[in-house]
């Protein structure tokens, strides 16, 4: 019984010396948060219970609020974290630095987005500092257009069908909310407003961009660890689906390569 505690603490011992800088991230951003959290409480007089307690507790209202818009967010920290992931196997040499540089770009973009549904950036917190919420779709606008045409050649090796199905929707949402906020005042619509269907139809549209947009961190995230896992010089289309697969098929380029 002593030899095996003995083990174990020592197991534990030479994880910890091994794992000193993952622990000293934890401990970093673990510090900065809550740094954040005593600073706002201390300079703007805010009550840490509602800096650190769940919405639905603070706001005292039903467990169901926000439903959609919370599975949102999950989806949100669920693509970050796929490319992410993706992004930290991948060695970074030859081919696999561009589908690095891509992978972590689509992380940081993501995240922005994510940030921004969850803390309502551009309705609430930046207007109030000045900045336009119009502004900020444009920037964001910006960013996605940087975004498509830096890395346009990965991008079409790939199934970007669920990209392309992304931006619709997230468009979609955009144009409703606009809509409702500057046409529908000067010119009502019942229907969009019976039912507060309104809300279905821009929250609606803006998840469904989410889901997709899900699902093209998965794609790309799975296909390029393929192809690390595969032989160093193969490239991204190698490893996709739909139509690129089907051209690689007919063009026989899928022979001799490891799946």
């Amino acid at each position: 019984m002593i030899t095996k505690r003995k083990n174990f603490l020592g197991s534990l011992y030479i994880q910890f010396r091994g794992n000193l800088p993952l622990i000293g991230l934890i401990a970093a951003i673990s510090t900065i948060f809550l740094g954040k959290v005593v600073f706002i409480h201390l300079w703007y007089n805010v009550p840490i219970d509602q800096l650190t307690r769940d919405i639905i507790a603070v706001g005292r209202i039903p467990v169901y609020a926000g439903f959609l818009s919370q599975i949102g967010l999950f989806c949100w920290a669920a693509a970050a974290m796929l490319c992410f992931f993706s992004a930290s196997v991948i060695e970074n040499n030859g081919n696999h630095h561009k589908i690095k540089q891509f992978l972590l770009a689509s992380t940081l973009l993501t995240l922005i987005l994510g940030f921004d549904d969850a803390f309502l950036l551009h309705e609430k917190v930046l207007p109030k500092l000045g900045i336009p919420e119009g502004v900020t779709y444009a920037s964001y606008g910006g960013l996605l257009l940087f975004y498509l045409l830096r890395f346009h050649q990965l991008i079409l090796k790939t199934d970007y069908i669920f990209i392309a199905l992304a931006l619709v929707f997230f468009g979609l949402s955009y144009t409703l909310d606009f809509a409702l906020a500057i046409v529908y005042p000067a010119a009502p619509i019942p229907l969009l407003t019976s039912g507060r269907i309104s809300y279905l139809l821009e929250d609606g549209a803006k998840f469904i961009g989410i889901i997709s947009w899900l699902v093209y961190c998965f794609q790309i995230g799975k296909y390029s660890i393929r192809v690390s896992a595969a032989k160093p010089n193969i490239e991204l289309p190698y490893y996709s689906d739909g139509i690129a697969k089907q051209q690689i098929i007919h063009k026989g380029l899928h022979i001799g390569q490891d799946r």
